[in-house]
């Protein structure tokens, strides 16, 4: 029997992480006359008669909904966001797995960019046959970021033309930002450290340090001391040459 969500299963679930329109949903929800088969006459019934204005209710029903759709689904994608992040480790189940372990059981990788983009590659959920772009950050958020791509995306990338997500160090910090906290380094030299800043500026030279601070959440004066701290190590090398240009040393 094949894991291969049909249309239906989508757009529910969309609903429930909160991917879809609410008034999109809604004129769709009316005009299924079969969810009843899926769903169940109660479910259904807490759907159709739900107040989507209101918060509160339509939380309760996405929860509702969630639970009664995750009793049958074999892998974790449509239970995450079409743009998301899943942290390394995080919150221990109740079989003792973390849940990237989880998520990740199911998904096998089909290709990566290569040394260049060494955080970038994109897996296909042996399950229900999605495929995610994932950029894997094990430096500085700890944290696999992740797109959903549809079979156009996925034939294009096999042929050499990846998506535009993630392609640059810079764009993965940036998720970073938008998805997750900054840890906190006991060594303020760290070499996770040390290699972010030297990329972010090798693959952008003219990248400030007040960015790069955002970037990584340190402040101006640590991102200093890092690129201080690179550049005494690479002395003669691309980043010593660059930083001494902008700031008279070397």
């Amino acid at each position: 029997m094949s894991n291969v969500p049909d249309a239906r299963l989508k757009k529910l679930w969309a609903f429930v992480r909160g991917d879809v329109e609410q008034a999109e949903f809604e004129a769709w929800l009316y005009q299924d006359a079969e969810l009843e088969d899926l769903l169940g006459t109660d479910l259904r019934w807490q759907l159709v008669s739900c107040d989507f204005k209101d918060r509160d209710a339509t939380w309760q029903v996405q929860q509702a909904l969630r639970d009664h759709l995750a009793r049958a689904s074999a892998c974790e994608c449509l239970a995450l966001r079409d743009r998301c992040a899943v942290p390394m480790g995080g919150r221990e189940l109740e079989d003792g797995q973390y849940y990237h372990e989880k998520v990740f059981s199911t998904l096998n990788e089909v290709i990566s960019f290569g040394p260049e983009k060494w955080w970038l590659y994109i897996s296909k959920c042996g399950q229900c046959e999605t495929a995610w772009v994932v950029a894997q950050d094990d430096r500085i958020y700890d944290e696999f970021f992740m797109v959903r791509i549809g079979p156009a995306e996925l034939t294009g990338a096999l042929a050499g033309a990846w998506p535009d997500d993630f392609q640059s160090y810079e764009q993965v910090m940036a998720a970073g930002v938008k998805f997750s906290y900054p840890p906190r380094f006991l060594d303020p030299l760290a070499g996770s450290l040390q290699w972010a800043v030297e990329d972010l500026r090798r693959e952008r030279p003219d990248i400030s340090i007040d960015e790069m601070a955002a970037l990584l959440g340190l402040t101006p004066e640590h991102i200093g001391l890092l690129l201080r701290e690179v550049s005494r190590k690479s002395r003669g090398g691309f980043l010593a040459k660059l930083f001494g240009r902008r700031s008279g040393r070397v």
